[in-house]
């Protein structure tokens, strides 16, 4: 029995292959898949399978930049810890009044979840990760994020525009998690207006004079009060 010929001009169905790409950019694709797939199921469920899924390819291909689930969770966080890194660490270099520098670094970081909101849930979720292995690594970013926090007070405190009877590494650490609490404020839609009520109220503890020296200041003033209207009754 012969076997029909297929048409002349009919076309085979072939499986869609994924679109070859220089391998450093097919790295730099994977990569940006593996961050939306670590933010979006989280650090201890993210595989190379959904990484695969998210980026049409092969699970082959995923392995063959990341061969271990530890490569890939190492690769995934060494961006996030350069990205938040390089912010705090163009920070520290900033010539501007401390306390301009500081609501920029706090505004970088609320404008990054419009433009990298991946890097930023993915470093949200690795703060609280201190039953996993990475706890120690995130530890170590959170030095130095706190070093740079701490400089700027102390910073500040040199230039008059800070409370001088602050501890700058205590400060450092409660706008530290100050910071945490605007970005869940912001995840969960809170209002603008409430947003920044909270971050005046971050900078507030920073700027305002001791609440001793703030009577004392009241006091004075009223004193200077009291003798210029004493001083133009005299006159009349």
């Amino acid at each position: 029995m012969k076997m029909k010929r297929p048409r002349q001009g009919a076309q085979e169905q072939r499986p869609v292959r994924e679109a070859r790409l220089p391998s450093n950019q097919r790295y730099t694709q994977l990569l940006a898949c593996a961050l939306k797939i670590f933010a979006e199921h989280g650090i201890g469920a993210a595989n190379h399978a959904l990484v695969a899924t998210e980026a049409k390819v092969s699970v082959a291909t995923v392995f063959f930049y990341f061969n271990t689930r530890e490569k890939l969770v190492d690769a995934v966080l060494s961006e996030v810890e350069h990205f938040v890194g390089s912010a705090f660490e163009t920070a520290i270099h900033d010539d501007r009044a401390a306390d301009e520098v500081l609501l920029q670094l706090i505004g970088s970081l609320m404008q990054a979840l419009a433009t990298h909101p991946y890097h930023v849930r993915v470093f949200l979720e690795w703060s609280i990760a201190m039953r996993a292995e990475i706890w120690p690594r995130y530890l170590k970013l959170g030095r130095r994020l706190l070093f740079v926090l701490t400089k700027l007070i102390e910073r500040g405190q040199q230039e008059g525009g800070f409370r001088p009877d602050m501890i700058p590494e205590d400060e450092a650490q409660i706008l530290h998690a100050a910071s945490f609490v605007l970005i869940q404020m912001k995840l969960a839609d809170a209002p603008n207006s409430r947003i920044e009520r909270f971050q005046n109220s971050m900078f507030q503890m920073l700027i305002l004079p001791p609440i001793a020296k703030r009577v004392s200041l009241g006091q004075t003033r009223s004193a200077a009060e009291r003798k210029r209207r004493a001083s133009l009754r005299k006159r009349a």
